[in-house]
């Protein structure tokens, strides 16, 4: 164990380490953290071991029981029972087009079984955990991947989960990752971009924790965008919900950094705010 000194110069080190990172790469170290439960020796290792691919890392991570590099701190996610892990999915998948997954009336007894509706957000944070490909459906191995991942292998220990999905969704960093996956896991395949109405309803569920002005931007995207969002609006969506001060003054309508919409978002909330001043 370090003492005196050589707390205070490790304690510098990984001071230092994380100064020398950018945002990004603060953020997937705060998720991969919160993930796994690793300490942030841990948690760098394995993020630079799989280039800052956060998937890869806590899955290797949780299969090597967090032994890489000598960081400290055991992952707290309880082992699976095999046979029980495939009973579980059993219990909720069908037969169909030659394989076996669970499907949307499987998912529908499986939410009843948890006590939550099919549309509360909690369901795309177990969907992230699955790495689910395809909205409504969960195969085999996505499902056992994801009861790994939560250290549940029957409905009761996936029902005392619920509660840490669901406070997951308030930690920033989390509901980014959360929030990115998302717009990938609603794509019809061959689609790039999703139907206004569908980004309304996740920007409903995931984002009033961290969007003060997400009645406004509801608003004006419903009057402005008749047909579909384009991947970059959706993720630049959050970059401005959790970067950008509330009053937009820090936002920068010169650089070109922004997708148009929100350019045009910004622009038409600075002149109502200016008319109202006006009117004042």
């Amino acid at each position: 164990a370090l003492e005196g000194g050589g707390c205070r110069t490790a304690w510098t080190t990984m001071s230092s380490a994380l100064s020398a990172l950018n945002r990004t790469q603060r953020e997937k170290v705060q998720t991969f953290q919160a993930f796994t439960g690793a300490q942030t020796k841990a948690a760098l290792d394995y993020l630079r071991r799989f280039n800052w691919s956060i998937d890869q890392a806590a899955d290797a991570f949780l299969t090597e029981g967090g032994a890489f590099g000598g960081g400290g701190g055991r992952p707290t996610v309880e082992a699976t029972d095999a046979r029980k892990l495939e009973a579980f999915f059993r219990k909720y998948a069908s037969d169909a087009d030659g394989t076996t997954a669970i499907r949307p009336e499987g998912i529908q007894e499986l939410c009843n079984d948890l006590r939550i509706d099919p549309t509360d957000p909690v369901t795309l944070v177990l969907a992230w955990h699955c790495r689910a490909d395809q909205m409504g459906v969960f195969t085999r191995e996505e499902f056992s991947a994801g009861m790994q991942r939560l250290g549940s292998d029957d409905i009761d220990k996936l029902a005392c989960k619920i509660g840490d999905m669901r406070s997951s969704l308030k930690d920033r960093a989390t509901c980014k990752e959360v929030y990115g996956y998302t717009f990938q896991f609603a794509l019809d395949h061959g689609q790039r971009c999703l139907p206004v109405d569908m980004c309304v309803e996740f920007w409903k569920l995931l984002l009033p924790p961290h969007f003060a002005l997400l009645d406004k931007w509801i608003e004006f995207v419903e009057l402005k965008v008749k047909n579909h969002v384009s991947k970059d609006t959706w993720l630049m969506l959050y970059d401005l919900a959790t970067q950008v001060k509330p009053d937009l003054s820090d936002y920068d309508l010169s650089g070109g950094a922004w997708p148009v919409l929100l350019d045009e978002f910004v622009e038409h909330v600075r002149a109502n705010a200016g008319s109202t001043q006006q009117a004042l």
